[in-house]
């Protein structure tokens, strides 16, 4: 590889002959604005950015697969990466410009592999004495994959092995005192740290920026230290990752400025189509090297084929693309498309709720759902959010989509820490107690709708469900299960599919699809599994309800007495 091959690549992607993402043009179009700006800050140092390239070539070798035993011989695309990072240099201290790298590239693009060639260039090649180097993920054996391919390379390398000490969960440099070790994602073990890098893996699997915020914190005291993602895109748009994708666009676009950001977003473009080959190289960039056109061929036949979480794997793990659940139930587009406009009933159509109360302190939702002459449904959806589950995401994430959600015209906020019940009950039912003395609100459900009966969790009832049962309205226990979600459920997905599921675009309720992962039996019965999901999904689980309590009733219309037990 010649020198300075990262200078021939930037002008390969100007010039158009590398295929390459938006914005990893607008990062090569700021590498060469910033170089000609005289009244920037900082200066690109080119012995440098060549002295930790040389780094990966002279001491590191590959530990698996084809190129196992050969020197690490960084590819164009790795060399601006590492040249932008290690040459870029303040004016004023000469210490390094960026402090914080985010890489977004898929998946077998040996974005692992690069990442250990870092930690161990920080751990020791960079002469920081008593150096901190973390390899954080959600799990501890996620960080141990750039934590374990680092360690190989230690062992592989005669210069190296002689000045780091490898243990099962420990590097070392015995003269500078320097560590490295991987980490869990538990936040409370992440106390006292001294970060001089911290490597996070994977970041679209974290729930919260929590430990990213640890992590970065912890680098207070140092000089010149990094905090360096490399990630593949994910299924939480409303998690830290997709948020911190976000703001390194806005920087690339010029909406926002921080000379401390470094960013490379390798992914597919709006009117990119996933199936086409010639768009695979934007996401790939190590196409034709650590991936190959056979194996993700094979892998898009797979999508086409089966769908579902297929396709989504393809989308997200292999074109970048952010989607918004690992199993994702229906598409964001098709979920769109059934946006059908706001229909207003009168009072003499029947329809049917569904109630979840998944929980006093966040979501409780209804759904009415009322038959259409096609076969489908149109939906009206209530929500209702105490105002202090506000205050306790924005506590724990900044980047919370609650902020949003609570200006949606289907969410009351209501006072205090918990949902109030009785709130809900006059909604309702429009029964309520003020001043000990019992009242009634003519605009509530019951009168302005011919609300047929509620499905309502039958393991999760209160004094909420006694209450509105003495008020007159008919409340229908419904199981949680296999057997009684899996019906509904599947019904309701045919609806989508057919676009016959008006939803009037309510943007709470599409979130929550976006969150829902569903979970199956050995017979393909299906549930929706709120452990597993991104977010809360209570409003979907109450559109399954409504809808199965259509089908019983409508199914009961449908079947006289005599017609049903012919049928058994």
């Amino acid at each position: 590889m010649s020198e300075l091959s990262y200078v021939q690549y930037a002008e390969d992607v100007l010039n158009g002959e590398v295929v390459t993402s938006k914005y990893v043009h607008k990062a090569v179009e700021r590498f060469h604005s910033d170089l000609s700006d005289e009244q920037l800050d900082f200066y690109f140092d080119p012995d440098e950015a060549e002295k930790y390239i040389t780094f990966f070539s002279r001491f590191l070798k590959h530990s698996k697969g084809t190129y196992a035993g050969q020197s690490f011989e960084l590819l164009p695309w790795q060399q601006f990466v590492i040249a932008n990072i290690y040459g870029w240099r303040s004016k004023e201290t000469h210490y390094r410009r960026y402090r914080t790298a985010y890489i977004q590239v898929g998946r077998k693009n040996g974005k692992s592999t690069m990442l250990s060639g870092v930690s161990l260039a920080m751990l020791d090649f960079d002469g920081e004495e008593g150096s901190e180097v973390y390899f954080c993920a959600t799990k501890r054996d996620q960080a141990r994959i750039c934590f374990d391919e680092a360690t190989r390379m230690v062992r592989s390398s005669p210069s190296l092995s002689k000045r780091i000490g490898v243990h099962r969960a420990n590097m070392h440099v015995n003269k500078t005192n320097s560590k490295a070790e991987p980490l869990s994602s538990d936040k409370n073990s992440l106390d006292g740290l001294n970060a001089h890098l911290a490597v996070v893996d994977e970041y679209h699997a974290h729930p919260t920026s929590a430990v990213y915020n640890v992590l970065k914190s912890s680098m207070g005291s140092r000089k010149q230290p990094l905090m360096f993602t490399i990630t593949t895109a994910g299924f939480n748009v409303s998690g830290p990752c997709y948020q911190l994708a976000k703001t390194c666009k806005e920087v690339l676009d010029g909406k926002k400025r921080d000379d401390s950001l470094f960013s490379m977003i390798y992914e597919l473009d709006e009117d990119d189509d996933w199936r086409d080959e010639e768009t695979w190289i934007k996401a790939n960039p190590s196409l034709g090297h650590s991936i190959s056109y056979e194996y993700l061929r094979q892998q898009c036949v797979q999508a086409k084929n089966y769908g579902g979480a297929e396709e989504v794997n393809f989308k997200t793990k292999h074109c970048n693309l952010w989607v918004k659940s690992s199993e994702t139930w229906v598409s964001d587009e098709i979920w769109r498309e059934n946006d059908l406009g706001v229909v207003e009933w009168d009072g003499e159509r029947p329809c049917y709720g569904g109630l979840d109360l998944a929980s006093v302190s966040d979501f409780c939702s209804l759904v009415l759902v009322a038959p259409t002459d096609d076969g489908g449904y149109d939906t009206k959806r209530f929500y209702w959010l105490p105002e202090e589950a506000i205050e306790k995401r924005l506590y724990k994430d900044e980047n919370t989509i609650y902020m949003e959600l609570r200006h949606a015209d289907e969410v009351t906020v209501t006072p205090g820490n918990v949902t109030d019940y009785d709130y809900i009950r006059k909604c309702i039912s429009g029964y309520y107690v003020e001043n000990g003395v019992v009242k009634f609100d003519e605009n509530c459900l019951m009168k302005r709708y011919n609300l047929r009966s509620i499905a309502f969790d039958r393991y999760n009832s209160s004094q909420l469900i006694i209450n509105l049962t003495h008020d007159g309205v008919e409340m229908s226990p419904m199981g949680q299960g296999y057997v009684s979600m899996s019906a509904p459920m599947k019904e309701v997905y045919r609806l989508i599919l057919e676009r016959k599921l008006n939803h009037e675009g309510d943007p709470v309720l599409r979130w929550m699809a976006g969150n829902l992962e569903v979970t199956y039996d050995p017979a393909m019965n299906c549930k929706p599994d709120k452990s597993r999901s991104q977010d809360k999904i209570d409003g979907i689980t109450a559109l399954i309800c409504a809808v199965g309590e259509a089908m019983t009733e409508t199914q009961d219309d449908a079947f006289p007495e005599d017609y049903t037990i012919r049928f058994l």
